[in-house]
């Protein structure tokens, strides 16, 4: 009887310290999952969130992303090819820069310098009003990089330089002279002055970089070896996190297309980066078309909160019109289209209009107000000779794209609520659009979804507006911790959420 009043004692010890175990282990768990939480790549200390950006988004219900609506500057097209060095513009790649320096806007585009018939080609020498409507066939051509300024980015000016001769004169405002697709940077990480700005062009056999301390003079060409086929709207940057120079730039391959230039396959957009500007990595495609009519002509891509944005040049190879559209990148390697088919920067509505065939995007500019996006123009279609300008649209802060509501009605709202996100400071506001009979509705939830607190309603358009927490509450004791969002839409479009 002891030794059974003592085993039977024994087993319940046992199991009462088996409860406790596993009560422990389920508490530490528990305690333990916003810690895990907080290892997501998506939530390293970020102060702004754009809701593109898929890895932070938990669930959505009524709602839908969509791309932001662009604005096309009134005094579209900002200038045009009026100088004898500039017979065309086709195709007008773009790069510009706001030099907080020197505070002007600073434009690089590559053009034709020189075009001709060969043989009887029709189209290389009719007049420009023409252009848009004849046949056209493709003649001799020399290359070139000229450069313009303005004060206002919307009065641009084309200095005389005295730096490249042209038809035996200086008085242009040519700077290099080379195959189509140079393009430009200022870059700040660099600590030679002499090499203050970069040009590059990636070629399949003879790709090329230039230094220069102003952006005017340039050294002569470096040949770095073939790389890609370079002649496109290509762009780059340094990029501090990856501690590298980062290309975006084209590949042609796969399966053949029907008509003028299919032979050589179909576009690919492709990457390559390099530490020391001079060893570039091989290419590596990164993003191609859904199908072979329509296919991603060009990409340039700018960092911005946390993620990548591609303004995807759409080529509909049948059509023979590009346009812009938009795609999103947590690493500048795998990407994702927002609403493929639906442009971000649309055609012109009507033949003959300055851009009506052709739009080829440069990086977008962030300004206090608004998103600048600069692009090169075209009145025909891509396949022929039409005529060339810069045009300038813009979307408001954080525009990009954003969630609104896909069926509406006084009792249909959206809702989305957020993977965990880490407190950075204890005012969070939002950016969206809001009509007067909308409203955006902030609560704040436990990783584990419990409601903390409610937010007063937005009921008019705002960027980057504090919410008001009902009931005294704040985030202050939350910092550095998680929270969920949830956010409930009523004729309104969210596009962003900030720590500030």
């Amino acid at each position: 009887m002891i030794i059974d009043n003592t085993m039977r004692k024994y087993k319940m010890v046992s199991i009462g310290m088996v409860g406790i175990i596993v009560f422990v282990f389920i508490c530490c768990s528990v305690i333990m999952l916003p810690s895990v939480l907080q290892a997501e790549d998506y939530n390293n200390d970020r102060t702004r969130y754009l809701l593109l950006d898929s890895r932070i988004i938990e669930e959505t219900e009524n709602v839908h992303l969509t791309v932001g609506v662009v604005h096309k500057d009134l005094n579209n097209p900002l200038f045009s090819e009026d100088k004898e060095w500039e017979p065309r513009f086709d195709n007008p790649y773009c790069s510009i820069i706001y030099d907080d320096e020197e505070q002007i806007y600073k434009c690089w585009y590559s053009i034709f310098i020189k075009v001709g018939p060969e043989g009887d080609a029709i189209g290389e020498g009719i007049p420009s009003d023409k252009r848009a409507w004849t046949k056209w066939e493709e003649g001799y051509r020399d290359y070139g990089v000229c450069y313009a300024t303005s004060k206002d980015g919307i009065h641009w000016d084309k200095p005389e330089l005295g730096v490249i001769e042209f038809n035996g004169s200086k008085k242009n405002n040519i700077v290099i002279v080379f195959d189509h697709g140079v393009t430009v940077m200022k870059d700040l990480h660099e600590t030679d002055p002499k090499k203050r700005y970069k040009a590059f062009h990636p070629e399949s056999e003879n790709s090329a970089v230039w230094f220069s301390p102003d952006g005017i003079h340039w050294s002569e060409a470096i040949d770095v070896g073939p790389i890609d086929n370079g002649d496109t709207n290509n762009n780059m940057w340094w990029d501090a996190d990856l501690g590298k120079y980062v290309c975006i730039t084209r590949h042609w391959g796969g399966e053949k297309t029907t008509g003028l230039y299919g032979s050589m396959g179909h576009r690919h957009v492709s990457r390559v980066e390099s530490e020391d500007f001079l060893h570039w990595s091989e290419p590596e495609i990164i993003i191609q078309g859904l199908d072979l009519r329509r296919q991603i002509h060009d990409m340039p891509v700018v960092k911005y909160a946390g993620v990548y944005i591609g303004m995807v040049g759409l080529f509909d190879i049948e059509a023979s019109r590009q346009w812009c559209e938009l795609a999103w990148s947590p690493d500048s390697k795998e990407w994702h289209r927002i609403q493929p088919g639906t442009a971000l920067i649309p055609n012109g509505p009507e033949m003959g209009d300055y851009d009506w065939g052709c739009v080829f995007a440069a990086k977008p500019l962030f300004g206090k107000d608004k998103i600048r996006i600069y692009y090169g123009a075209n009145d025909g279609r891509f396949m022929g000779w039409r005529n060339g300008y810069l045009a300038l649209a813009w979307l408001r802060p954080d525009g990009f794209a954003g969630y609104e509501q896909i069926a509406g009605g006084s009792n249909k709202t959206g809702t989305i609520i957020t993977k965990p996100i880490k407190v950075i400071t204890d005012r969070l506001c939002i950016s969206a659009d809001v009509v007067p009979s909308g409203y955006v509705k902030v609560i704040a939830l436990s990783p584990w979804n419990k409601k903390l607190a409610e937010g007063r309603l937005i009921t008019k358009t705002v960027t980057d507006a504090g919410i008001n927490w009902k009931n005294g509450f704040t985030l202050k004791k939350l910092k550095g911790k998680n929270i969920r969002l949830k956010f409930e839409l009523r004729d309104s479009k969210l596009y962003s959420f900030s720590f500030k």
